[in-house]
C-alpha cells in the first residue's frame, strides 16, 4: 500500500462484535478495534468517547488524536482499487 500517514480503512473486525481501523503510520500501521456491541461505537482499550455513529467515530478523530502516546490523527480514507468490490462474505 502507498498511502500517507494518517490513511486509514475499516473493516469488520474477525475479534469481536464491532470493526478494525488499520491507521497509517510514517514507519508502518497501527490497529484499533471498534466496539459495536452495544447502542454506540468507541474504540477498546483507548478512547472511552462514547459515539452515537461510526460516521460520528472516524469525524471525532479527524480533530481529535486517537492517543495522546501516538498522535494519530485520521486524515482520508484509504480508496478501493476495484471498481466492484465483493462484500458477500459479510452476510454470510
Amino acid at each position: 500500500m502507498n498511502a500517507s500517514e494518517g490513511c486509514f480503512l475499516v473493516r469488520v473486525s474477525e475479534r469481536i462484535w464491532g470493526y478494525t481501523l488499520s491507521y497509517r503510520t510514517a514507519s508502518g500501521f497501527k490497529h484499533f478495534l471498534i466496539d459495536a456491541s452495544g447502542d454506540y461505537y468507541s474504540f477498546l482499550g483507548v478512547d472511552q468517547n462514547r459515539h452515537a455513529t461510526l460516521a460520528d467515530l472516524i469525524d471525532f478523530h479527524k480533530e481529535e488524536v486517537i492517543t495522546t502516546s501516538g498522535g494519530e490523527l485520521l486524515q482520508d480514507s484509504c480508496r478501493l482499487k476495484c471498481s466492484s468490490p465483493d462484500y458477500g462474505g459479510l452476510f454470510l
